[in-house]
């Protein structure tokens, strides 16, 4: 009934179909555009004073903390107030994660989700189980910056795995035509490129990685790019120069944002500059240099640190993301009031495998949000041939044989036809020569994601 039933239910209108977290944050938001700086702040310390209060009766973690820190949720007046709190880490979390857990919050009202990282160390966290509603309506108000509306079509070149000859399809409940970029040949570009041309989608959703790579197949086979109204490119760094050629080729605005599983910071840029506003409703956002005091000029980098103002399932305050921010003017000529932020470093790379028929797979692609790397330590890809790669896994003491096969349909159904995948168990997973994790640990050339004119993407 359910499979039936999906195709008929997700043509219903959005407020219907994305539930009621999605009408009501997509409400505030368009109402909050209007708010002036005194309102947003008070809207942040409102809630975060709420999420402290419900830290303080509910979660074990903070009921310790309070106590032995002294801090009281009643007298927090303004944002700065939780800097007396100490940082939370992502050890601190693997180690702590069920005393995390708000114990008025049934499981049946949760849901959990992981990041991989790029360390190659999965991370798990809980959110409260509707609040997808939440972040779909944050995404969209980003992307109504570039003319996006909720009922607008989308090419999704962005994980999804296809696997009919077609290596295309239309999800009914994205509203967008799915194309997988783990089957990025030549000939199916050109294919997903005349299908995004005949249903005239107006915009393409995917990685940058994934976003050059088909224009280098279409480049090579002569064939001018379908003409969308923007490229929405997120999850990966954007290095100098890709922009540009981006931009150049499609003739179209790339529209970038930052955004991470831990659903604490998001920021999109804006329509009439590159830079980013920091969303004042979706978390509370900090940037601290490397000894830990508030960055607070234009030009200086930082660490992003987030709060939550909505997770009520997992809390996480004062949280170290690991990815690094440059401050912004403190002004927009498009009149925001949100902090604004010139450029941000995440974790994910560009980094690629290489599949069997020369296609390149974007290790972002490769991220798996469920529970199958629970019992892993640390994992690493090392490849050296076309289209076979080796899972190098540090295993926790409570792994099994059905772990090895969890991992092993997970992988496969990303991307097992086109490449052949092992696993590999080690005590240690070695650090490359100067002492640093690699996700990827490549001894083959790939070929370029990138034409002349989108210089200097690295791999490091």
């Amino acid at each position: 009934m359910k499979k039936l039933l999906r195709p008929v239910y997700y043509r219903l209108p959005p407020e219907i179909c994305y539930g009621p977290l999605f009408s009501r944050t997509l409400a505030l938001l368009r109402e909050s555009e209007k708010w002036d700086e005194g309102r947003i702040i008070e809207y942040q310390v409102n809630q975060l004073r709420a999420v402290l209060r419900h830290a303080a009766k509910n979660v074990p973690y903070y009921r310790k903390l309070f106590r032995q820190t002294g801090f009281d949720p009643e007298r927090v007046r303004d944002l700065s107030d939780i800097r007396s709190l100490p940082l939370l880490d992502k050890e601190t979390v693997r180690a702590n994660t069920q005393d995390l857990l708000a114990d008025n919050i049934k499981s049946r009202d949760r849901f959990y989700h992981t990041t991989g990282g790029t360390m190659g160390k999965p991370l798990g966290f809980y959110n409260l189980r509707h609040s997808g509603g939440r972040e779909r309506a944050f995404m969209f108000m980003q992307w109504s910056r570039v003319g996006f509306a909720p009922g607008h079509l989308r090419a999704m070149l962005r994980g999804w795995t296809v696997r009919d000859s077609r290596h295309w399809r239309y999800e009914v409940s994205e509203r967008a035509y799915v194309f997988s970029n783990f089957h990025m040949t030549v000939e199916n570009a050109a294919r997903y490129a005349r299908v995004m041309r005949e249903k005239k989608i107006p915009f393409l959703h995917s990685y940058p990685s994934a976003v050059i790579d088909f224009a280098r197949h279409l480049k090579d086979l002569g064939l001018e790019p379908p003409r969308f109204q923007a490229v929405l490119a997120s999850s990966e760094n954007l290095y100098p120069g890709q922009r540009e050629f981006i931009e150049s080729f499609y003739g179209a605005r790339l529209f970038s944002w930052y955004g991470h599983s831990e659903n604490l910071i998001l920021a999109g840029e804006c329509e009439v500059s590159s830079h980013y506003h920091i969303f004042p409703e979706y978390g509370v956002t900090e940037l601290l240099g490397e000894d830990g005091s508030p960055a607070e000029r234009e030009d200086e980098m930082g660490e992003m640190v987030g709060t939550t103002l909505d997770n009520f399932a997992m809390p996480l305050i004062r949280y170290r993301t690991d990815d690094w921010a440059m401050i912004g003017p403190s002004s927009c000529a498009c009149g925001r009031p949100h902090k604004l932020l010139k450029t941000t470093r995440g974790r994910w790379h560009q980094e690629m495998l290489v599949g069997k028929f020369d296609n390149l797979i974007s290790v972002t692609a490769l991220n798996v949000h469920s529970d199958v790397f629970d019992r892993v330590h640390q994992i690493q890809f090392y490849q050296r041939e076309r289209g076979k790669v080796q899972l190098r896994i540090k295993s926790k003491p409570d792994y099994t044989e059905r772990d090895t096969r969890r991992i092993l349909q997970a992988m496969n159904e990303k991307m097992g036809d086109t490449m052949e995948i092992s696993l590999s168990f080690m005590d240690e997973i070695p650090l490359s020569p100067r002492g640093k994790f690699r996700l990827i640990v490549q001894e083959l050339d790939i070929p370029r994601i990138h034409s002349d004119e989108a210089q200097a993407q690295t791999r490091s």
